[in-house]
């Protein structure tokens, strides 16, 4: 596998970063999780364009599986929002964005791009997350600390949903070329596919030998497609309204995962 990965140049990279400005959601447990809501493109670049089109073509299906809405069908083309990137250094590239075009990641607190390269994974996965309303009005960023944005609506008080949601508009999953040495398309679409679509995982998701997440541990515990707690995850992050409490979410995939 390794050798039908090309070298992906400085330029590709970072046209495909450029449009992802990064805005970290909310962590509070009572704010909603980040998930897709727009139209979902999938693309992947620095592999031979044979198997990139498989590629994108198994990433396809996964979506309509979690019942997410796909942009256009594969002949008519589309612009990316979930992207794969194969690069030598994952690390590295993010790293030199960060030293070059900082204004990318201004919208990131300090802890966040800290993490975001450390670490010795071969992969990096950053989300662009927008706060919108229940009905998807688009919420402003903070200008400063006495005026907080603003968004009117009708809706009635309730402690089952919350007001705001959060989008995913775009999505990049960059894996080190040197990592995907005996994996194969479909592993590397399935993970790419956990990792673009959520943000957040359950307690002990990372611990469990038939997770996907599992795939770069390097213990031979991964499955050959998604678990059967990545499938469930991703069914109930997808499940019902936008805008429920994360606390309400992870409930849910525990109860449906229970012995």
């Amino acid at each position: 596998m390794l050798d039908q990965v090309r070298k992906l140049t400085a330029a590709a990279v970072l046209s495909a970063l450029a449009v992802a400005t990064p805005v970290q959601a909310d962590g509070i447990m009572e704010e909603p999780l980040p998930r897709f809501e727009d139209r979902i493109c999938p693309g992947v670049l620095g592999m031979e364009r044979e198997y990139a089109e498989l590629m994108v073509a198994h990433l396809r299906d996964n979506v309509e599986m979690f019942g997410l809405r796909l942009a256009g069908s594969e002949e008519e083309g589309c612009e990316p929002n979930l992207v794969i990137a194969f690069v030598d250094d994952g690390r590295g590239y993010l790293q030199e964005l960060m030293q070059r075009r900082s204004y990318l990641f201004a919208d990131m607190d300090r802890p966040d791009r800290e993490e975001l390269v450390a670490g010795d994974a071969p992969y990096r996965v950053w989300h662009q997350v927008a706060a919108r309303t229940r009905d998807g009005i688009r919420v402003g960023s903070r200008e400063n600390l006495t005026q907080p944005p603003e968004a009117g609506m009708w809706q009635a008080h309730s402690r089952i949903y919350r007001p705001v949601r959060h989008d995913i508009t775009y999505a990049l999953v960059l894996i080190d070329s040197a990592a995907v040495e005996g994996l194969t398309l479909r592993q590397l679409a399935d993970f790419a596919t956990l990792q673009a679509l959520a943000t957040e995982f359950p307690d002990g998701a990372e611990d469990n030998p038939g997770s996907m997440l599992r795939l770069f541990e390097g213990d031979d515990t991964a499955p050959e497609s998604l678990g059967p707690v990545d499938a469930e995850w991703l069914a109930q992050l997808y499940n019902g309204i936008p805008n429920l409490p994360a606390s309400m979410r992870l409930r849910s995939v525990e109860v449906a995962t229970a012995d």
